[in-house]
């Protein structure tokens, strides 16, 4: 598959951390419902793509037609990632607890064995299940380019093509360390005012210099939609005034409606065209958002997205965002492609069957690949845990 035919994913936040409880604060479910949405609408997306790949251009029914956008869904889970990860230090003034080798060891303890599992699986299933039915191939470069989280930088054939921006938000980690201090130092407004000046200029320079085109290919766009994310976090350092709680939820519904009407202005093609800004857009009504519900606004929203179904879902958000393609494909290949059917009965099947057997396997993945990284957080841990077992009677 393409760049374009998995424009979703960091998620991979697409593989942040879980909102973690902060001595006499709440947890803040809803962002686990946020990861839910963004990831289910992923899975939809893919679908989508899969029956009808005129890829920007909705060929289907126009009501199907608001599955295009996945893309956004990244620009949700960058967004998300970095509130996440601000959360702490931003009720410990703006510092990294253990500093930044503790900090990026977390982050590769995290992310990377549940992300080689699901690149096995992934070359398993492209490259060998359904190779002869697709044509597709998995080569050694592949492995190792994707392996080593270089696939933004060097072409290679790709396995899973949601994989693309899991490379992304790990580069964005080294900058996190950065932000902070930044933030620190020059406080919310300089974060982001400097952010923006950076990324929007090496956009404006990749789009104009042909030398410095090949920088497009690292998404520069979510290392602010990070920023914005941690700027968010703000609002967790004091209480929020009632006046300031009102005016960031107003804000955030106006925008997302801005947001809405202006993409069915520009249609999907030109949207396509201009992802840059679209993201940013999309970016800073997440952050906006995210402040509104973490101050105690949106309550309703709140209410949905700490539901817990979507909680549930939201807790194996990453590996469902690592492992629904090569299912869905599974499911497609064996089972559907061959009926004789109209695409849109295609797509019911492909929805109803596809849906709940990603899901199913992404949970299944979760508790053999991604589960035990959470509960043992360190090969210390492991050694703990394999020495009880071998000294048991």
């Amino acid at each position: 598959m393409s760049r374009t035919d998995a424009t979703p994913t960091s998620l991979t936040d697409p593989a942040a951390d879980p909102a973690a409880p902060t001595p006499g604060r709440a947890r803040l479910e809803h962002l686990d419902g946020v990861r839910a949405l963004a990831a289910l609408y992923v899975l939809l997306h893919h679908i989508w793509i899969t029956i009808w790949p005129a890829y920007p251009v909705n060929d289907g029914p126009v009501w199907v037609g608001w599955l295009l956008y996945g893309h956004l869904s990244v620009s949700v889970f960058i967004v998300v990632s970095g509130f996440s990860l601000a959360i702490a230090p931003a009720r410990s003034g703006w510092r990294l607890r253990g500093g930044v080798r503790t900090f990026v060891r977390r982050r590769a303890w995290r992310i990377l064995p549940t992300y080689w599992a699901a690149l096995a699986f992934s070359c398993l299933v492209f490259g060998v299940v359904t190779a002869d039915l697709t044509g597709d191939k998995v080569s050694l470069k592949a492995v190792v380019v994707h392996g080593l989280l270089l696939q933004d930088v060097v072409n290679s054939p790709k396995p899973n093509g949601a994989f693309w921006s899991i490379a992304v938000e790990w580069q964005i980690y080294f900058l996190f360390p950065l932000m902070l201090w930044v933030r620190r130092r020059f406080g919310t407004r300089g974060l982001v005012s400097l952010a923006t000046v950076v990324v929007v200029g090496a956009y404006l320079g990749a789009t104009t210099v042909e030398p410095l085109h090949r920088l497009l290919n690292l998404t520069p766009q979510f290392a602010l939609l990070f920023a914005f994310g941690v700027a968010a976090a703000t609002v967790l350092q004091s209480r929020v005034t009632p006046a300031r709680r009102r005016g960031l939820s107003r804000v955030a519904v106006v925008g997302a409606g801005a947001l809405v009407v202006g993409i069915g202005v520009l249609g999907s093609a030109r949207v396509d065209e201009q992802y840059f800004w679209v993201d940013l857009a999309a970016g800073a009504v997440t952050a906006v958002a995210l402040a509104a519900l973490a101050c105690g606004g949106l309550p309703r929203l709140c209410a949905v997205l700490g539901s817990r179904p979507l909680r549930s879902v939201g807790l194996f958000s990453y590996s469902v965002y690592c492992v629904h393609l090569p299912i869905l494909w599974l499911v497609w290949h064996l089972w559907l492609a061959s009926l004789r059917v109209s695409p849109m009965a295609h797509f019911l099947l492909l929805t109803g069957l596809g849906v709940p057997v990603a899901l199913v396997g992404s949970w299944v993945f979760s508790l053999a690949f991604e589960k035990p990284f959470l509960t043992h957080r360190s090969f210390r841990d492991w050694q703990a845990l394999l020495s009880r077992r071998t000294t048991r009677p």
